[in-house]
């Protein structure tokens, strides 16, 4: 049995994806970037790196941190698992933001500076929908879900 099938039977869904990060974090080790990594791992790793950024401080802190970097690719991860609401709610964030987004997070952080209160705000609001699910999506079992239905591509 491979550690994948004897981390996919584990009960808890929250133990499952904390035993594949795991895994997929240490692989990534290897790289200086996520080319070790397969597309399925870089989506899980994707939802990780916003999910993560999102408990320290919300959809401002997001973007002034080096994950909003990969906004385009962690909206894409969750349309990969079928989390369209997730997807959308971030793209609207996006929307809002002030001036033209820019992946440049020196540029980002400067814009957000000069940005009004309603934008912060307006994020205040997402972050809102966000952390009380009201998006209606159980990210963590799509995340699950798509592991089980990829599983072949997970810790090779």
């Amino acid at each position: 049995m491979s550690k994948i099938d004897s981390i996919l039977k584990l009960e808890d869904e929250v133990a499952v994806i904390e035993a594949i990060g795991t895994l997929i974090w240490e692989k990534k080790e290897e790289t200086q970037d996520f080319s070790a990594l397969t597309d399925e791992e870089k989506v899980f790793v994707f939802i990780d790196i916003y999910e993560g950024a999102m408990g320290h401080g919300g959809f401002e802190f997001f973007f002034k941190s080096e994950s909003a970097n990969f906004v385009e690719e962690i909206i894409t991860s969750y349309l990969e698992i079928k989390a369209p609401k997730t997807a959308e709610l971030i793209a609207n964030a996006v929307k809002s933001f002030p001036g033209t987004f820019t992946t440049n997070m020196e540029e980002r952080i400067s814009l957000i500076e000069k940005a009004d209160e309603e934008v912060i705000s307006g994020w205040e609001d997402l972050d809102e929908m966000f952390f009380e699910n009201e998006t209606e999506e159980d990210v963590v079992s799509l995340i699950v879900a798509y592991i089980k239905e990829n599983e072949g591509q997970f810790g090779q």
